[in-house]
């Protein structure tokens, strides 16, 4: 008994020694905490400068990179522009032109571009290969644009380096080329391509046909079919004018397809062709799905097609399909194998709907003539507007 109230006794004092301790102790710890907060602002006041240094050079390094995105953008439009009107005209003149107004255009950093800002040289562009890389030369007989802009004034940036104030100039290029291109031309040479393109087919013979007329007679004279001819005479008289090789091919198609001429340079192949047709035209049904995959099978050619060209194939139709393959899959499939379908349609029988429909599944664009002036005037336009890249 003794024993245990002496333990109780002890327990006490040890208890309120803790106690007093403790008390003691709060007053240390506050102290050591609020040296810490002080340690700590101290180090903030020391690396305030430097995090703000940083962070000016990090905005200042974005700031840098959108003013190069911004004239490149500039740049890429402006060359497209010129090339687009070096294809179509061949004068140089008016391609600096278009290049100075789209520069003018599209400013950067809030500062106007004039050609004055600008470096332009016309030469050839060219490639040997699919995988490889367009090759820009400076030449007379061109085909492609190149443009160096760096604008007019130097750019301020946002936050000063050191404290000094520092401007930079940023310089970006774009080479614009007329692509080579592998051309198909499909032609409908149905019963229909007998009559004007200011009647209706039917059963009797065409009004311009001689009496005692058939088919697989000469071609009545007012007949679609020589508008035809005569339209793609001027489309190759366009071609035979470029900077360089286009490759064309003939298809024609009635009820059934085939191709007349591969693809070739030599275009009075084709005029000749068409000519034999004119001859002896046979008229027929029409299978206008089957003259697609006709001209794309042209395009495909491993002998003669070219891997690096873009490829173009250009239909032709006055009438509405009637047998063997529907047109819409045939342009699909086509345009899988990465070949852009321009589509034409040729007088009032013609099914419009569905041909646009054909050239939107294949890239393109859609054209309808009502008379000979008009289908001379659509295969002009498809020949002024095929395909010109930014190759660098």
């Amino acid at each position: 008994m003794i024993y245990a109230k002496t333990h109780r006794l002890m327990h006490r004092e040890s208890n309120r020694k803790w106690r007093v301790c403790s008390l003691m102790s709060i007053p240390a710890a506050s102290a050591r905490s609020d040296n810490r907060r002080g340690a700590m602002a101290v180090l903030l006041v020391l690396l305030l400068p430097a995090m703000l240094a940083i962070a000016a050079y990090c905005i200042n390094i974005v700031y840098m990179e959108l003013a190069r995105t911004e004239l490149q953008i500039s740049t890429d439009v402006a060359t497209r522009a010129a090339g687009r009107v070096l294809a179509v005209t061949g004068d140089q003149k008016l391609a600096i032109s278009a290049a100075d107004r789209f520069l003018q255009a599209n400013p950067y950093m809030n500062q106007s571009i004039s050609i004055g800002g600008a470096d332009i040289v016309f030469g050839k562009s060219s490639r040997n290969a699919e995988n490889e890389r367009y090759l820009f030369s400076e030449a007379k007989n061109a085909n492609a644009v190149s443009m160096r802009a760096f604008g007019d004034q130097d750019v301020p940036m946002l936050f000063p380096t050191l404290g000094v104030p520092v401007q930079f100039r940023p310089i970006k290029r774009a080479i614009a080329t007329q692509v080579e291109l592998d051309v198909a031309i499909v032609l409908d040479r149905s019963g229909s391509m007998a009559y004007g393109h200011d009647e209706v087919a039917s059963r009797n013979p065409p009004a311009s046909a001689p009496a005692g007329w058939k088919m697989g007679d000469p071609v009545p004279p007012n007949a679609r079919w020589l508008d035809t001819v005569a339209a793609v005479n001027g489309f190759l008289d366009i071609m035979e004018s470029s900077s360089h090789d286009e490759k064309v091919s003939l298809s024609t198609y009635s009820d059934k397809s085939s191709t007349d001429v591969k693809l070739s340079s030599d275009y009075s192949e084709i005029r000749n062709a068409m000519h034999s047709h004119s001859l002896r035209f046979k008229g027929g049904a029409t299978n206008i799905g089957a003259g697609i995959l006709e001209g794309g099978k042209a395009l495909g050619d491993k002998k003669l097609a070219r891997p690096w060209a873009s490829r173009v194939l250009i239909v032709l139709s006055d009438g509405i399909h009637n047998t063997g393959t529907l047109p819409v899959p045939a342009a699909q499939q086509v345009a899988y194998e990465k070949v852009m379908i321009y589509t034409v349609t040729f007088s009032d029988e013609a099914n419009v709907a569905e041909m646009e429909t054909v050239a939107s599944k294949g890239g393109g664009q859609h054209y309808h003539a009502k008379d000979a002036a008009q289908l001379a005037d659509a295969f002009k336009q498809i020949a002024k507007s095929l395909p010109t890249l930014i190759t660098f």
